[in-house]
This record gives C-alpha cells, sequence and structure tokens, in this order.
C-alpha cells in the first residue's frame, strides 16, 4: 500500500519533495510543475544515475529547463535500502540494494501518480538509470507514452577476469569484502546484491535491450563522453523504427550547461512527434463534423506494446498528418483497448476503449475502422499489416470509398 506523506499544493521556484511509503522505506521525489499546469496535464518521470540522487546537477538544471519549456517532471530518488535518503550514496557504507529495487519503485511512483489522476508519462533516465528505465519498459505492463534515454550504460564489465571471480566467489558467500562495485573500490557489498547487479547477462548493455521495447525512445550520446564511450557504436547495431539517435557535439556524460538545453530541445520535439493522433474523447462530437463535412471518421484501434500500432502510427499516420492530406480527407481518431480512458460514444453514452472496440469485434490490432457519423462502417476495415509500403495506397482507397459512401447515403 502506498500513502502519501507529503504534497505541497503550491508551486513554487523550488522544486516539491514528494514522499512515498514502500513497506518500511519512505522514497522521496522532486515534484516540479509547469506554470499553470497539473499531472493531469502530464508529467516526465526522471530516473537519476549510479547511486547518485535526484538534486545531482544534471536532474536539477534538466528539470529547471524543462520547466521553462512548461513541461512538469517528477525527479525521484531510488532509496538503495535507505529510508527518506538525500544525497549521494557513500561508497564507504556496506550495500544491500538490488538492480530489481529500481523497477519496483519506479512501478511505485507510477501507481502513485495515477492515483494523482496524471496525464500521459514519459520516463526519462540518466546513465545507469536509463537502462533501468529500459528494463523497466520491457518488463513492466506500465503505459509509458515515451522514454528519453541520456548516455546509457552500454554494459557491465561482467566478463573480466576479476569480476568473474567475484561472481563465483558471492555464490558461495553472504558477504564480498574489500571488491570493486558499480564506481565503488574496495567496498562491502551484500552477495545477492553484487549478483543483482553483474550476473544477468545483456541486462546492463542498453543499445541491445532497445531492439526489443515497444515504447517510442529517444537516446542521447555525448561526442566527449568517456564514461560510455561506445555508446554512438553500439546504437548502429539496434534495429527498431521506434528507437532514434542523437549525438550531441562536445557533450560529455552530464550535458551541463548549454548542453542541457539541447537535451530538453531535441525531446520537447520528439515528444510532440510521438502520437500526433487525438484519442477519441467525443464521437458524438466528431459525428456532428463527420456530417457537415462529409468526412469519414477512422478509428485507429490500438493496445499497450503493440509494436506494429507504433510503427503504423510513425511511418504512415504521422507522415500523413504532417503532410495535411489526411485530416483534410477524414476524422482520426484513437481508440486504446487498455487505456482506461472513456469515450462519449456516438449514442451519447460513456464507455470504454475495450467495449467500443467490442461492438465493432475490433479486437485485434492495430485496426483502423471507417465510419460515418452513425457510427456505421462504411469502407472495409484494415486489419494489422501485411505491407507497410503499401499501407498509405491501401489507406488512400479506403478513405475514398468511405467518402463515396457517405456522399451516396447522404443523397438518398
Amino acid at each position: 500500500m502506498i500513502a502519501v506523506l507529503l504534497v505541497c499544493a503550491s508551486v513554487s521556484a523550488a522544486a516539491d519533495e514528494v514522499r512515498i511509503n514502500s513497506g518500511d522505506l519512505v522514497l522521496n521525489a522532486n515534484l516540479e510543475l509547469a506554470p499553470g499546469t497539473t499531472l493531469a496535464d502530464g508529467v516526465i518521470v526522471m530516473l537519476h544515475g549510479t547511486l547518485g540522487h535526484k538534486d545531482m546537477e544534471i536532474m536539477s538544471t534538466l528539470q529547471s529547463v524543462f520547466k521553462e519549456y512548461e513541461y512538469s517532471t517528477l525527479a525521484i530518488n531510488l532509496s538503495f535500502d535507505v529510508s527518506d535518503r538525500h544525497g549521494f550514496y557513500p561508497c564507504e557504507r556496506p550495500h544491500t540494494h538490488e538492480y530489481a529495487d529500481a523497477l519496483s519503485e519506479l512501478g511505485l511512483w507510477l501507481k502513485w501518480l495515477k492515483q494523482q489522476n496524471a496525464g500521459d508519462v514519459v520516463m526519462l533516465g540518466h546513465s545507469r538509470g536509463a537502462n533501468q528505465v529500459t528494463n523497466f519498459l520491457l518488463r513492466s505492463g506500465n503505459k509509458i507514452s515515451a522514454a528519453i534515454l541520456i548516455a546509457p550504460s552500454t554494459g557491465d564489465g561482467s566478463q573480466s577476469t576479476i569480476m568473474k571471480a567475484a561472481l563465483d566467489q558471492a555464490k558461495e558467500a553472504e558477504w564480498l569484502d574489500d571488491v570493486d562495485f558499480l564506481h565503488c573500490k574496495s567496498t562491502k557489498v551484500r552477495s545477492k546484491s553484487f549478483l543483482s547487479y553483474y550476473a544477468m547477462p545483456g541486462q546492463g548493455n542498453t543499445p541491445e535491450l532497445l531492439n526489443d521495447i515497444a515504447t517510442p525512445a529517444l537516446v542521447f550520446s555525448g561526442s566527449q563522453d568517456e564514461v560510455v564511450p561506445d555508446l554512438a557504436e553500439k546504437m548502429e547495431d539496434v534495429n527498431n523504427n521506434l528507437v532514434s539517435h542523437m549525438e550531441i557535439h562536445g557533450a560529455d556524460h552530464f550535458f551541463r550547461d548549454l548542453f542541457a538545453y539541447d537535451v530538453v530541445e531535441a525531446s520537447i520535439e520528439f515528444l510532440e512527434s510521438v502520437n500526433l493522433i487525438e484519442p477519441a474523447k467525443s464521437l458524438q462530437t466528431d459525428a456532428k463534423v463527420s456530417m457537415d463535412e462529409q468526412r469519414p471518421i477512422i478509428i485507429f484501434v490500438t493496445q499497450y506494446g503493440c509494436q506494429y500500432c507504433q510503427l503504423l502510427r510513425q511511418q504512415v499516420l504521422h507522415p500523413m498528418i504532417r503532410g495535411g492530406e489526411l485530416n483534410a480527407k477524414a476524422i482520426l481518431r484513437e481508440v486504446s483497448l487498455d487505456s482506461g480512458d472513456t469515450i462519449t460514444d456516438f449514442s451519447g453514452d460513456l464507455t470504454s476503449g475495450s467495449i467500443f472496440a467490442a461492438r465493432y469485434d475490433a479486437e485485434l490490432t492495430p485496426t483502423l475502422l471507417f465510419l460515418d457519423g452513425r457510427g456505421r462502417e462504411v469502407s472495409d476495415r484494415i486489419v494489422g499489416i501485411s505491407n507497410i509500403e503499401y499501407y498509405g495506397f491501401y489507406l488512400d482507397k479506403a478513405i475514398v470509398s468511405a467518402t463515396s459512401a457517405i456522399a451516396e447515403s447522404n443523397q438518398k
């Protein structure tokens, strides 16, 4: 159970600290609301790097710059098994935290945001935090609009001879003394903790993981980054249409000063392109426009984790929207099977996306339905993607067919 201990209602120059419970631990985060906004307008959840904290320079700078651009952020502190932790985790302190703790705590913060009726959630991570965000996207069922990954880690060094010896030792003893762990030299680590970070092959190699995510992601690398100097090279092997990479010339691992503006401005451009399709809210209102202008209503049926939905969105629908050709011919609305959002249907009744889609037996995604102002199908639906290169042709053909059907119906 999550209990909110403190949420400051006022918006001040400094970020407001928010606390929630995780068992016996207290977790804290900085909530920075952009002027005139609430959580319902959406939020970027930010995760720091290795043994870092929410107030470190890159986190506080990004929160400040995002606020300038009217984006709200929630910079969280990983507990590292310490209640209400602040500041860097000291290397001299014994380590009992585990890699998966970060994923659990991310989940708790998302649950809290849902309880606050937050809008779209974007996840941003830096360094190891970006790697943990990526693993979270792969393992979690939470719906995330997009991910911003800044200098994500590219490996954990577990293949070195010294590391292999430490891994073998960790399997035999409860604690490891005088061992190198993360960036700490000669520290004390619980064996279970050590294994959680180093014994999972591929867990720390973010570019490899990115091939399997179903969330739009933008990856930043710095040309002067000496922490992950191989990131740009490894990103060349990522084969996922949902993942974009940008190298910022001159930036190091922490993207200081004006480089933070480069990150924020590119991130905003990316976020604005993630989904140009309006979710269905009032089909009754859309129906009036459809009847007045004799434009068909296209219902784009999607669900979380549908990689082909993202492919269709990015490679066909978005380019047609940007070119102005789609909105001039039709009214495009997205209906998600699992978003939980309510829709006013053609009769004026409130319903869910899954129930609405079930009325049309549209339970496979992606599906495009072509409807008139009365909610009747007026052209053959398009289910799935047989050939993405020809999809635009078949879509245009279906729009023409639907428009002709509506015109003929109005003449009767």
